[in-house]
């Protein structure tokens, strides 16, 4: 019994310092969280320079009132923004409407920038797929090798839409229903909302994960 009681006591005392380290951890991650969240809320909403430049590539689109106004928008950037790589370091709105080139995430943020310029709440989704799995896991989201696609939701009239950013759309659908007629991932798909991840990287720095 007295060989069990100092162990017992040992035994504490290291549970203990293992939960209090587990705690400051956790609170590290929840303030870089917390951080990342406030970062890139500020870095998506547009600049002044970005709102006069948009302006002039939309013209009279980037005014807002009906979920017309919206579909119109949508076909007008799949139109206008040639779906060719410009690079995945920092975007940069004024580069994408100065050569009207761009990917998904691109085409993506110039249409969240004109939403958030009207009022309109949005939250990116970021959808993701092994393609030489017949399932995908949690864990390849991690990888820069899965097929993947930068879409993003916008909240109308009640309503959460999925706004696609690669080809042009003759209707709005919620996030769900696109993934039932979806026919870009041959396999199971996963997603996860709040994340805008460019291809395994995030906007700029890329060690920061992009959640907003």
């Amino acid at each position: 019994m007295m060989l069990k009681e100092p162990f017992l006591d040992m035994l504490m005392v290291v549970c203990k310092k293992f939960i209090k380290i587990l705690v400051v951890i956790c609170l590290i991650f929840i303030t870089f969280l917390a951080f990342s969240f406030i970062l890139n809320r500020y870095k998506i909403k547009p600049t002044e320079k970005e709102i006069v430049e948009l302006k002039k590539f939309y013209k009279s689109i980037i005014h807002i009132s009906s979920i017309k106004d919206i579909l119109v928008l949508q076909n007008f950037t799949i139109d206008k923004i040639k779906h060719e790589s410009i690079g995945i370091d920092e975007i940069d709105i004024i580069k994408i409407l100065k050569v009207k080139k761009g990917l998904c995430f691109d085409r993506s943020m110039l249409m969240q920038k004109v939403l958030i310029y009207n009022g309109i709440d949005i939250r990116p989704v970021y959808i993701y797929s092994n393609p030489k799995m017949s399932t995908t896991g949690i864990l390849d989201l991690l990888s820069t090798k899965i097929h993947s696609h930068n879409i993003f939701e916008f909240y109308f009239e009640g309503k959460w839409y999925m706004m696609e950013t690669n080809k042009k759309m003759d209707r709005f659908l919620t996030l769900d229903k696109f993934l039932e007629k979806q026919d870009f991932f041959k396999n199971q798909v996963r997603y996860v909302r709040y994340l805008n991840n460019r291809h395994g990287r995030f906007i700029y720095p890329s060690w920061i994960p992009d959640i907003y």
